[in-house]
């Protein structure tokens, strides 16, 4: 975590050529997805830190990534391996084969990375794990939206089980999650959605992360979110 937390105090050139790396490794990759994820981690890399951190609890708890498992790993592996991921039925089996692919050793991890290889590794393992909780909820979520909860999580007004539980509850309730960040930042809400949706989905989801609070807490931490 310490990595994670210490991103933010990168220089612009560092971020530069992590970005410029992340086109080259996921161009490697090729593929749609591929694609997609090289425009997220480029997208989330100037404010990593707490979108990693974010997205690497929301993929523990989801099983998505294992215990001790890191991001950054995951980028080297994907650059290295030779199937794309719309070789399989799902993002899970994607990683599952890069994580295979690192414990036979046909991934040579390197773990003296440079600052810019790091954050570009990071970036891009970070961005996968995006969009297997995408595919895991149905949802599109984009840089906007990550980079939303990391902002309320640095300043303590989220935490990464209550993103994970409003990402739950705005799938069962066919909110967007562009929506949910439309509606966190104060902006209008798209779609024709309803904004008393978005924001029953958001208390909801704070609510099923935090059970034992009341109703009354509940709206207290509501309304610091979106504050």
């Amino acid at each position: 975590m310490g990595f994670f937390s210490a991103i933010g105090d990168f220089a612009s050139s560092v971020v530069s050529g992590a970005c410029s790396m992340i086109g080259s490794v996921c161009s490697t990759v090729g593929g749609a997805i591929a694609a997609g994820i090289s425009t997220l981690a480029t997208a989330i890399a100037p404010y990593l830190g707490p979108v990693a951190n974010i997205v690497l609890a929301i993929a523990n708890i989801l099983g998505i990534f294992k215990e001790n498992e890191r991001p950054e790993d995951l980028g080297q592996a994907m650059e290295q391996m030779d199937k794309k991921p719309e070789d399989f039925d799902s993002i899970n089996e994607y990683i599952d084969y890069l994580r295979e692919g690192i414990r036979s050793g046909e991934v040579k991890l390197n773990n003296n990375l440079s600052d810019t290889e790091k954050l570009a590794y990071t970036a891009t393992g970070t961005a996968l794990g995006i969009k297997a909780i995408d595919e895991k909820y149905q949802l599109q979520t984009s840089a906007e939206f990550w980079g939303a909860m990391g902002s309320k999580l640095e300043k303590g007004k989220i935490t990464p089980d209550e993103v994970n539980k409003i990402l739950e509850t705005s799938s069962k309730n066919s909110v967007s999650a562009e929506n949910v960040t439309n509606y966190i930042n104060g902006d209008k809400m798209t779609d024709g959605q309803k904004a008393s949706s978005v924001s029953d989905a958001i208390e909801g989801g704070l609510k099923a992360a935090n059970p034992n609070m009341s109703d009354e807490e509940i709206t207290s931490r509501f309304n610091k979110l979106i504050e």
